[in-house]
């Protein structure tokens, strides 16, 4: 280069991203470094010797840490660079000896790859501890009766078990996806070159291996152009939170005064600076701001690299990796805390069960007891229920103000013929209690049913958690297999004299 990198350039723009990759790509580099000179090594392509004298370096860097890239030099422009520097100041033979460390190489690695399977795993854990909770919640409010809502009016009754249940089913769901883009990201790049591979003999399957990774990006320029898996993560996480900010938007409503039916406990709470009786839920408020910042980072991890080549750029290598950091930190904030919210939280069971039967939700139950009875269609029997519901609200009553009489002049209004039905039968079909036991349907909202699919969540719960498992459990093993040949490979090579 002609010139040194510009003092603005380099202070906004090189030295932030050099700090990043201190803070991010730091172990994973050194374990790239590793496998990478193990490899040369057995191929014959590096001599022992140098390859011994430049992990014996490695171990010394590893041992200083990040600081052992420091200070940031501009003129060295990038990361590896740095740690390159710190390498031929340690190892005997300096450049002649460390400067084959890159050969076959370039700056596309798998260090983000690496990162992001730690993020994913820490993620998947955090989801399925709030799973763990909806189920435990769930089977023990299997038979609390609460109103249930569509377009946030009274539907029909069912409990907040089984209301748990559903939350939990759609993050199982999220659950899949984030494992799934664990398996995408879960591909090695190491030995593509440039772009276009290289001559050298190399053994990129050994490398694969040694880092954990379960399959091979195999196309060179593939391997240094390819975002999809930072999309498909981004996508994943987003999905995560947009349900963990409704079901947050949920508790924020039943909080509320008007509607009393869940306490987010003091400990989950914080008063007001001006007003003595608040108590504000704004637990549920932080989590929605982090759900709403994840959103954000997917979409900006698309923009970053919407009008970029399918080449290897900054886009690539560091830019569009950028948001979905930012996103995992926001769901790292989030996702424990409503964890922990969970069990704290205190539903007003008696509110709930009262506020289904005042909210003529289980209205349903009388129209399919007229159609059953009266031999009359469901439309039909809709149309009277639906006048005797306005008559009560018109005369200021509940549902508990629909009686034999009511009832039967809301049949001779609509359909000029009498219904008569029992009041005990009205109040049996209009107690929210009943409706939900009745409604044994497979999935239903009857206790039973909950109990049911909260046994097979329990055992759904195992199986993702043994999946991310076994995950973890290849990356450790690779890794220990990693320092094993490596110190294999050094107790066989006496050490060089006349280190700097």
């Amino acid at each position: 280069m002609r010139a040194e990198a510009n003092a603005v350039f380099a202070r906004h723009i090189l030295e932030p991203i050099f700090e990043i990759n201190c803070r991010l790509y730091f172990r994973p580099l050194i374990a790239a470094h590793r496998a990478w000179l193990l490899m040369l090594a057995e191929r014959g392509i590096v001599s022992r010797a140098h390859a011994v004298a430049i992990l014996r370096g490695l171990e010394a860097i590893e041992q200083a840490g990040p600081d052992a890239a420091r200070p940031f030099d501009p003129a060295l422009d990038y990361y590896y660079l740095h740690i390159e520097r710190a390498l031929v100041q340690c190892v005997p033979g300096g450049e002649s000896v460390v400067g084959n460390l890159n050969l076959g190489r370039t700056r596309p690695e798998p260090l983000a790859r690496m990162v992001v399977r730690e993020s994913l795993c820490k993620t998947m854990g955090a989801v399925d501890a709030i799973r763990r909770g909806l189920v435990d919640m769930a089977e023990a409010e299997a038979g609390t009766v609460m109103p249930g809502y569509t377009h946030l009016q009274h539907a029909q009754p069912t409990t907040l078990g089984h209301y748990l249940l559903s939350i939990q089913d759609h993050l199982a769901r999220d659950a899949e996806r984030l494992l799934a883009a664990y398996d995408t990201v879960d591909q090695c790049t190491l030995g593509c070159g440039a772009m276009s591979g290289t001559s050298l003999d190399v053994d990129r399957l050994r490398v694969m291996r040694l880092l954990g990774f379960a399959r091979l990006c195999e196309n060179t320029i593939d391997s240094v152009s390819a975002t999809d898996h930072v999309m498909q993560a981004a996508a994943a996480l987003a999905s995560t939170m947009n349900v963990i900010a409704r079901f947050c938007q949920d508790l924020y409503i039943w909080s509320s005064q008007e509607c009393g039916m869940m306490d987010v406990s003091d400990a989950f709470s914080s008063p007001s600076s001006l007003m003595p009786q608040k108590k504000n839920a704004l637990v549920l408020e932080y989590v929605r701001s982090r759900a709403a910042r994840v959103i954000g980072d997917l979409t900006a991890s698309h923009a970053v690299t919407q009008n970029v080549g399918y080449m290897d750029t900054e886009e690539v290598e560091i830019e569009a990796y950028l948001p979905l950091y930012e996103a995992f930190a926001a769901a790292d904030e989030a996702l424990p805390t409503v964890a922990a919210l969970i069990p704290a939280m205190q539903p007003n069971r008696e509110l709930m069960r009262a506020r289904a039967a005042w909210g003529f939700s289980s209205v349903t139950a009388l129209a399919e007891a007229i159609q059953t009875q009266q031999g009359l269609s469901y439309r039909t029997a809709h149309r009277v229920v639906a006048r005797a519901v306005l008559m009560a609200v018109e005369q200021g009553g509940d549902a508990n103000s629909i009686d034999t009489a009511l009832l039967d002049t809301a049949a001779r209004e609509m359909i000029d013929r009498s219904i008569v039905m029992s009041g005990d039968e009205i109040t049996r079909c209009l107690d929210p209690r009943r409706f939900v036991e009745q409604h044994k349907t497979l999935g239903g909202t009857a206790p039973a049913e909950v109990h049911r699919m909260a046994g097979l969540r329990r055992e759904a719960l195992a199986s993702s958690g043994a999946a991310v498992a076994e995950r973890l459990r290849r990356v450790r093993r690779a890794d220990q297999e990693l320092r094993e040949a490596v110190a294999s490979l050094i107790g066989s090579e006496p050490p060089a004299t006349g280190a700097r």
